[in-house]
């Protein structure tokens, strides 16, 4: 196999393996540098890696022939399907769900696709959602379409269906994120739906062909609909669900979370209202306010640059961060890392200091510019 192959068939070999979770998983690869030498490497230095226990090393060096041949037909319903795989350690894995500790080492995606556009929006709520859900849903996406955006969900019934069917409608692009493997969709109904979606965004998986849609999958890939974006939008939710899982990861990832109020007493409501009341989301009326609050009103919110001159209290290193972040006005971490030849472990110790010091600013998706 080539080198391409090589990468593909170890990453999934790690991915299978019992009593290796993703975080696990991520750590073990940043150790070792691959998921081919993770595989390879020997028991004492595996053991010596913090946090590794002996069952995971175990599950290493002894892999069973089921996963091995798991692992083979995977392999060949990717090729047979024309399935793109997106690998934690290559350049075209999405920048944003990079950043999530609990990031899929491997995922799989059908359609056309770019992660990382400058704007990302999940919108998520009920899958009973009412038609006034419906409607604000169809809204949102309405007054967001003149932005080159990104629109994630999760394919579902209700409030998912709709956003995902105003953003194929204002020709956006959008992502379904999947609770089950390729072989099939669910629901069943959004079927032409997903087909629509293929030319411009399309759908994906962490899950392997074969993977059924048991209940357990779907509140787990709900931190990939959350890592996708810069921000989730909440329009109906129960006390309790999916949605509001979804928006909880979104905190946790410091993304920004955003929730239509409902009536008190409403049981479509409740969610949002209570993310609003906890503090956990900010209360909007339209998509107008998520473009303020992103502020991504195409530079209506006029910033004052600081001159070269004021610059005499920072070190070489990071005169380079802000000269580079100027060149660019906005840029992600990964890009200015690229630019400017550092470790990621170093620039984001400088880039914290340049924050405290008031000089960038970090906005939505790890980007930042210059105040």
């Amino acid at each position: 196999m080539n080198a391409e192959q090589s990468v593909l068939y170890h990453t999934l070999l790690l991915s299978q393996l019992p009593a290796i979770g993703k975080i696990t998983a991520r750590k073990l690869i940043t150790e070792c540098g691959s998921a081919e030498a993770v595989l390879k490497e020997k028991k004492e230095k595996l053991l010596f890696i913090e946090g590794i226990r002996k069952n995971v090393v175990e599950s290493i060096q002894k892999i069973s022939a089921e996963v091995y041949e798991k692992v083979e037909r995977e392999i060949d319903f990717i090729q047979k399907y024309n399935i793109h795989s997106y690998i934690l350690t290559e350049s075209d894995y999405p920048k944003r769900l990079r950043h999530c500790i609990d990031a899929p080492i491997v995922f799989f995606a059908k359609g056309n696709m770019d992660f990382n556009v400058a704007k990302a929006v999940a919108i998520v709520g009920t899958r009973t959602a009412d038609n006034y859900g419906i409607s604000v849903t169809k809204q949102i996406v309405a007054e967001l379409s003149h932005l080159d955006i990104l629109i994630v969900s999760g394919l579902a019934y209700g409030i998912d269906t709709a956003a995902h069917e105003a953003a194929v409608h204002h020709n956006l692009q959008t992502v379904g994120v999947l609770g089950h493997g390729l072989q099939m969709l669910y629901p069943n109904e959004n079927k032409k739906l997903a087909s629509r979606m293929l030319d411009k965004g399309g759908i994906i998986t962490e899950y392997c062909s074969g993977t059924e849609p048991d209940y357990q999958h779907f509140p787990e890939r709900n931190r990939i609909i959350a890592g996708l974006s810069d921000a989730v939008v909440v329009v109906e939710a129960r006390k309790e669900g999916g949605a509001l899982i979804t928006a909880n990861l979104a905190f946790s990832y410091d993304r920004d979370v955003f929730a239509v109020p409902g009536r008190i007493g409403d049981s479509l409501s409740e969610g949002c209202n209570n993310l609003i009341k906890s503090n956990k989301a900010a209360l909007i009326s339209s998509a107008n306010d998520i473009i303020e609050m992103m502020r991504w009103d195409d530079g209506k919110t006029k910033k004052k640059n600081r001159q070269e001159k004021l610059f005499f209290d920072l070190d070489n290193d990071e005169k380079q961060v802000i000269a580079v972040i100027q060149q660019h006005n906005e840029i992600d971490i990964d890009t200015l890392s690229a630019k400017i030849n550092m470790p990621i472990s170093r620039l984001t110790t400088l880039l914290l200091a340049l924050e405290c010091k008031s000089y960038i600013e970090c906005l939505p998706g790890k980007r930042y510019t210059v105040i």
